[in-house]
C-alpha cells in the first residue's frame, strides 16, 4: 500500500494531536482509502524548510499563525511557507487555518485553502484526490535523481571537474543545462523513444519573451510563431513577425480513428504540420491542430506585445521546434517546375 509523507506545519499540541488521531484513523482503514499517510511535524517555518530540503514530503499541511520565540502579536508566516514551497518544491499545498481570508496564496491548482472550523475530513478528502498524481511526481522526482547520479558521474564530472577547480568560475547554470539535456535524452530513450502527446506543450508559456513555438490565442482562432529564434532573440534583427495559423481538427481526429496514423504524419502533406491533442485544467481535449504553412500573417514588431506577447496561450517544448521549423523551411525552399504543355 502506497504511503504519502505529509509535512503538517503547526505549533499547538492540541492541533497536532487532533491531525495525529484522524491520520490513524484513515491509516486503519487504508485499504478503502488506497494509501496510508506519513506525518512529520514542524513548528516553524525554518524547520519546515528543513524538512522539505531534506526529507522531501509529497503534500504541506500548513497553518498560517505560527508562534516566534519573542513575538506575541498575530503573524501570518505561513503565507511566507507556502511561497518558499512554490518557489522550490514541487508539492501539494493545503492552507489549514482559522484565518482563511488571510491566506495569499492565489490562483495556484495545487494550492487548496481549507477552514479549521470545518475539521480536517476535508483535507483527508482532498488528499484522497490528489494521491495518485502525487506519487506519480514522487516517482519522477526519483527517476530523475537517479538518471542525474548515472550520467553525472559517467558522463558529466569527467569533463567538467577541472572546469569546476577554476576560481571564481561560476558553472552552476551551464552545469544543469547539461545535466537536464543528458536526463532528457535518458528517460526518452528508455520510453523506446515515444513522447506522450503533453510533453509537446509547456502551459502557460514559460518565457518573458516572445519565442518560435509559441500558441497565440486570439479570439476563436490559434497561430503560431513561425518566425526563427534567432531572429526573435536580437532587437531590431526583423521588422515583422511571422505567425501560421493552426486549425483544429478534433472532430476528424476523433470521428475517424483509423485516418489518425495518416494525420500525425502531418496528413502527409508538405504544407501542414501536426501538433498533437492535449488536455486541459479540466480534462477537456484540445485540439489536435494543423498548422498551415501556407496561411501566414505578419505582425509588425511593434505590435507584437499586444497582439502577440499577451495573447500567448501556450508553447511548443524545445525538443519539437525544430520539426516545426524544418518543415517550415522546406516549404518555402521548394522551387517546383513548370507544368509540362500538353501541345
Amino acid at each position: 500500500m502506497p504511503t504519502l509523507r505529509i509535512l503538517l506545519v503547526e505549533d499547538q499540541q492540541d492541533n497536532i494531536d487532533a491531525w495525529n488521531d484522524r491520520a490513524g484513523a484513515h491509516n486503519a482503514d487504508e485499504g478503502a482509502h488506497g494509501f496510508s499517510v506519513e506525518t512529520v511535524t514542524a513548528p516553524s517555518v525554518a524547520e519546515a524548510q528543513r524538512v522539505l530540503q531534506t526529507q522531501k514530503p509529497d503534500a504541506i499541511v500548513v497553518d498560517l499563525r505560527l508562534k516566534v520565540e519573542g513575538q506575541m502579536e498575530p503573524n501570518d508566516h505561513g503565507n511566507a511557507l507556502v511561497r518558499y514551497a512554490l518557489g522550490a518544491h514541487p508539492v501539494a499545498i493545503a492552507v489549514y487555518t482559522g484565518q482563511r481570508q488571510e491566506a495569499e496564496v492565489g490562483d495556484v491548482a495545487q494550492v487548496e485553502v481549507f477552514d479549521r472550523g470545518d475539521g480536517l475530513d476535508p483535507v483527508f478528502s482532498w488528499l484522497s484526490r490528489q494521491y495518485r498524481m502525487l506519487l506519480q511526481l514522487r516517482a519522477t522526482r526519483e527517476a530523475v535523481e537517479r538518471e542525474t547520479a548515472r550520467v553525472f558521474f559517467r558522463s558529466i564530472w569527467p569533463r567538467w571537474k577541472n572546469w569546476a577547480k577554476s576560481d571564481g568560475a561560476d558553472i552552476g547554470g551551464m552545469l544543469a543545462r547539461h545535466v537536464v539535456a543528458h536526463v532528457h535524452d535518458a528517460l526518452l530513450d528508455a520510453d523506446g523513444g515515444a513522447a506522450h502527446p503533453e510533453e509537446t506543450y509547456f502551459m502557460p508559456a514559460i518565457k518573458e519573451r516572445l519565442d518560435t513555438g509559441d500558441l497565440i490565442r486570439s479570439g476563436d482562432d490559434l497561430w503560431i510563431v513561425v518566425t526563427p529564434r534567432c531572429d526573435l532573440a536580437h532587437v531590431g534583427k526583423v521588422e515583422t513577425i511571422l505567425i501560421a495559423r493552426c486549425v483544429d481538427i478534433s472532430k476528424r481526429w476523433n470521428e475517424k480513428p483509423k485516418e489518425q496514423p495518416r494525420i500525425a504524419q502531418h496528413d502527409s502533406s508538405h504544407k501542414l504540420h501536426f501538433l498533437p491533442p492535449m488536455l486541459d485544467h479540466e480534462g477537456n481535449q484540445l485540439g489536435p491542430w494543423l498548422v498551415h504553412f501556407h496561411d501566414l500573417k505578419a505582425v509588425p514588431v511593434a505590435q507584437a506585445p499586444e497582439e502577440l506577447t499577451a495573447k500567448r496561450w501556450a508553447s511548443v517544448a524545445p525538443q519539437f521546434i525544430p520539426s516545426l521549423v524544418e518543415r517550415f523551411g522546406a516549404y518555402f525552399s521548394r522551387i517546383g517546375t513548370p507544368s509540362l504543355s500538353s501541345e
